[in-house]
């Protein structure tokens, strides 16, 4: 790499950099090349104030020549003004030199336009006629048309701008409409030219003149001392970034430097002449960049923002919540984004509105490391139940996930364990309901304690709750509360693994009632009453017996009334129509008929209930729809 080369032969950072990224100074008695572009395609036929286009810029043209200093170098193309539909008929009607402008003018009025438009070829015949002595050169295109012969103009834009001289590529598009001459832009943009869309000949005519008066003479005395620093905002400092500086008036990008160790803290100097440059920032999972410019020897600071990806995150509704208790929620950093550190995040939580947006201010919130892994994070719950809306969000307020929740004074919990575990191994169990940081689960046999029960807080921190050492039937037991209620138990087996030591004992609920076991899926049917045929509902479902698959119904189907297949047992039921929620707790039967309406939700919170009535739903909906039409 160039700079390591510089380093190596004694020269400074700055004194490197200043070497790299100097432009060359002009020769007093060095000279510029104006190459012409024109357009002779058929559309140049077209009408223009009640006149061809291609008389009005003939007249144009004229003028332009007539008042131009013809001692300074000029070269003329023209493309299409010979055969109709050849990408190759480009023309070079006067080569670089000294020309008159009445001899010039002459061959232009000559022209009969015919054909294509083939702008790439053409731009690259003219930078071939620049001469071989010039420092810099502007090729001026004169079209009414875009390119017809290749896909892409841009390459060409890059070819002009990697030249190793200074080509400024403008483009006068003549008639063009915006979008059209967008198609064009890309080749003044990456050569430091201009794009103008005269509609008029006097348009024209003040186009032609801007042209010739793009590039003031060049001062090599005017450079400048720049420093470069990155401005974290809400972000930690990465451990490694590295900065590039891309000239904006040749397109070229420059590596500068790495910047690790106590150097990431200290701004980053360099000397740039006059121009127009961009500090380009890069991390491993971040960027930025600040465009500037040089016109004089002031030092300029040049602070560059970071900017970064988010993390990808899973965040799980594990309620009901104990309502007035500190709740642990369920929080993956799958993937790290940008802030990795201890208090770039926050878990956040907020009343809900009855739309389920946030309802005001955050009512408590809890640090939360960027890092990847599982989090163990509580919040404080207000003791009054209702629903509200969990958050993680960026110190800036962005939000990365969110979850709606519900907390009630005294929260169903469900357990889902395996039903064989091999001794002393980590149990994989999971809870849903409580949720409490100081909950207790323990394992039981015979109703008297094996080893030491643990905290659910204990158990989200990395503690794992192990399974005895002897073979047999055990019990895992949660406990909710101040008053460790018992709230759910479930038997297993500890055995080694496939040969269990006895028959998995059946699953009970807490007042120890036996559960239903698993049984063969049958068809169920939800829908809404005929007051609501007219709505598009998505639907969903999802198991509330332990005994049964954690996985949600939830096709991607819009009606008002959907089938699916399921295990018997008992299930939450939800239709989303937008504005109107749709909710029922349900039992399928293995005889069936498994049919069932579910009831609107007229507030936010309420137990599901039985459908409304006809006119009740009407009602409903009148309010809630004004402009609804009847149902068929």
């Amino acid at each position: 790499m160039l700079l390591n080369q510089l380093f190596r032969h004694g020269l400074g950072l700055t004194a490197a950099v200043t070497l790299m990224l100097s432009q060359p100074a002009m020769a007093a008695d060095d000279g510029a090349a104006t190459i012409l572009v024109f357009d002779g395609s058929g559309s140049m036929w077209a009408e223009l104030e009640g006149r061809t286009r291609i008389e009005v810029a003939r007249d144009v043209l004229s003028e332009y020549l007539a008042g131009r200093d013809m001692s300074r170098p000029l070269g003329v193309i023209a493309y299409g003004h010979r055969r109709r539909g050849d990408c190759a008929d480009i023309e070079t009607l006067f080569a670089a030199g000294v020309h008159g402008a009445d001899e010039v003018s002459a061959r232009l009025n000559a022209l009969n336009p015919k054909g294509k438009t083939p702008i790439s070829d053409a731009l690259r015949e003219a930078a071939r006629q620049i001469p071989r002595t010039a420092e810099e050169a502007d090729i001026v295109l004169i079209t009414d048309g875009i390119e017809t012969c290749v896909p892409d103009v841009c390459t060409i834009a890059d070819e002009l701008a990697e030249s190793g001289i200074k080509i400024r590529a403008h483009v006068v598009g003549f008639g063009l409409s915006e979008a059209e001459a967008d198609t064009l832009a890309c080749i003044p943009g990456r050569t430091g030219g201009k794009l103008l869309r005269p509609g008029t000949g006097q348009e024209l005519a003040d186009a032609l003149r801007q042209t010739e008066t793009q590039a003031p003479a060049e001062d090599p005395s005017v450079s400048a001392e720049v420093k470069l620093l990155i401005l974290l905002g809400n972000n930690g400092m990465p451990e490694r970034y590295s900065w590039s500086l891309r000239n904006d008036d040749t397109g070229t990008v420059t590596e500068l430097a790495e910047m690790t160790g106590d150097a990431r803290y200290s701004p980053f100097p360099l000397n740039l002449d006059e121009g127009r440059y961009t500090a380009l920032l890069s991390t491993a999972s971040g960027s930025g960049e600040t465009s500037f410019e040089i016109r004089d020897s002031e030092e300029k600071s040049i602070q560059v923002a970071l900017a970064g990806d988010l993390p990808d995150i899973t965040l799980i509704n594990r309620g009901p919540y104990l309502a007035g208790h500190n709740a642990l929620f369920d929080l993956t950093i799958n993937r790290e984004g940008l802030n990795v550190g201890g208090a770039d995040f926050q878990l956040t939580l907020y009343k809900a509105k009855p739309n389920g947006d946030p309802d005001g201010a955050a009512i408590t919130w809890s640090y939360v490391s960027g890092s990847a892994g599982r989090k163990a994070n509580a919040l404080a719950l207000p003791p009054e139940p209702g629903e509200f809306i969990v958050t993680l969000e960026r110190g800036d307020g962005t939000i990365v996930g969110s979850t709606r929740i519900e907390s009630q004074a005294d929260p169903a919990v469900r357990l889902v364990v395996p039903s064989v575990v091999t001794p002393g191994s980590e149990i994989d169990f999971e809870s849903f309901g409580g949720q409490g940081a100081n909950d207790l689960v323990r394992i039981q046999k015979d109703g008297a304690d094996v080893g030491w029960a643990l905290t659910l807080g204990s158990i989200a921190e990395g503690n794992p709750l192990k399974a005895p050492e002897e073979e047999g039937t055990y019990d895992l037991v949660y406990a909710m509360g101040d008053g460790q209620v018992e709230k759910a138990r479930v038997s297993f087996q500890v055995s080694q693994a496939g040969t269990p030591a006895a028959q998995p004992a059946e699953k009970t609920d807490a007042q120890g009632l036996p559960q239903s076991g698993s049984q063969g899926e049958v068809e169920a049917t939800f829908k809404v009453g005929e007051a609501f045929d007219s709505l598009q509902v998505q639907w969903s479902a999802i198991p509330l017996d332990e005994n049964l698959p954690l996985d949600a119904w939830a096709p991607s189907d819009f009606a008002p009334s959907m089938s699916g297949s399921f295990l018997p047992g008992r299930y939450r039921v939800t239709g989303d129509a937008g504005d109107m929620q749709f909710l029922g707790d349900v039992e399928i039967s293995a005889e069936g008929p498994n049919v069932f309406e579910i009831g609107l939700v007229t507030e936010p919170g309420s137990d599901p209930g039985g459908p409304l009535t006809e006119e009740g739903a009407s009602e409903l909906l009148d309010r809630l729809v004004p402009d609804r039409k009847p149902a068929n």
